[in-house]
């Protein structure tokens, strides 16, 4: 059948699945195939010129998805499939950022909100997409092509229309049909502080729908992990290959009951004394399918102060936030 490319937001129609192509080595690439038309999405908020991204003009990307939901109580699993599509990476490139305040110029205070017009919404951080080593895991499809298990009959239902992906996930809380919209932000909240001045704290608080939990030994709450690793800065590049001990962040966030099921449109800011701060979306935190979770470094009495973020999936080392006071979950 004939596809009509219609603009974001509008109806979409899918051609129907094509039928399964003869054995190929991939086994990603043996089911049918369902494919999707949308010409264009909007990009707006701290970018200049915003407007309409046509999508035919960006490189097809790949990504290997297992669909797992929350329900009821319990996870239920929705399919394997292996999209093509456009990457937020992508999109958003297109659009250079220009941040709206003039007081902090880093963009690791960055996220994005990708939403559609029945006002679904799922939230990214912008060093997810620009300081991760994982580029490409979010992405608007534009094919589907279901992976059937071969010793069985079942076929995984194809999506009926173009869906936002994240392979990076556990569950599919930030799957959303027909999106439309991508409007980047800046971090809310008032960080007072000196740059480049460290602030010792003794403990730092995680707070979750507007109560707080003191943290002074996060040693008590989490799994303790060791990761060694290339350290990077985007400006001042190698550093030198590093052993980190610390805890795991998403186990502290869970006593404070931030949770995967409930990581869709939620952000979460770490900030210290000195005003840095790093926005990251709840889902990279506690909703990652690859075990890469971000650490909380204990140094002690170090002069640099006592606690630091390791993001342990970046490739650059700017998110790893020094003295971290405080770690804030949000609803933007």
């Amino acid at each position: 059948m004939a596809v009509l490319l219609l603009a974001a937001g509008s109806p979409v129609v899918a051609q129907e699945a094509a039928p399964a192509v003869s054995p190929v080595n991939s086994f990603f690439e043996r089911g049918p195939v369902k494919e999707y038309a949308l010409k264009s999405v909007y990009v707006g908020g701290e970018v200049e010129n915003p407007g309409p991204v046509e999508l035919a003009a960006l490189p097809l990307r790949a990504a290997a998805v297992k669909e797992v939901a929350f329900e009821n109580g319990k996870p239920e699993f929705k399919g394997a499939y292996f999209f093509t599509g456009y990457s937020l990476y992508d999109i958003i490139n297109a659009k250079p950022v220009k941040k709206a305040g003039a007081d902090f110029s880093p963009e690791v205070d960055l996220y994005v909100v990708v939403e559609n017009d029945k006002g679904e919404k799922a939230v990214f951080s912008w060093g997810e997409l620009y300081y991760s080593r994982f580029n490409f895991n979010a992405l608007i499809t534009s094919s589907a092509r279901a992976v059937n298990p071969g010793k069985k009959k079942t076929e995984w239902p194809l999506p009926e229309a173009p869906r936002l992906v994240c392979s990076g996930d556990l569950y599919n809380t930030r799957f959303i049909a027909n999106p439309s919209k991508i409007t980047v932000k800046a971090a809310p909240g008032v960080f007072p502080g000196k740059k480049h001045v460290a602030v010792f704290t003794p403990e730092f608080s995680v707070i979750v729908g507007g109560k707080a939990l003191p943290v002074p030994a996060p040693g008590q709450l989490a799994e303790k992990r060791v990761y060694q690793d290339t350290a990077y800065g985007h400006g001042t590049g190698f550093k030198g290959v590093k052993t980190t001990e610390g805890f795991v962040l998403k186990d502290v966030l869970a006593k404070a009951g931030a949770l995967p099921q409930d990581s869709g449109a939620s952000l979460v800011v770490v900030s210290a004394k000195d005003s840095y701060r790093a926005a990251f979306s709840l889902a990279e935190i506690v909703n990652r399918n690859d075990n890469a979770d971000f650490l909380v470094v204990d140094k002690g009495q170090d002069k640099d102060g006592r606690f630091a973020l390791f993001s342990t999936a970046d490739f650059f080392i700017d998110r790893n936030v020094r003295s971290v006071n405080k770690v804030e979950v949000l609803k933007p």
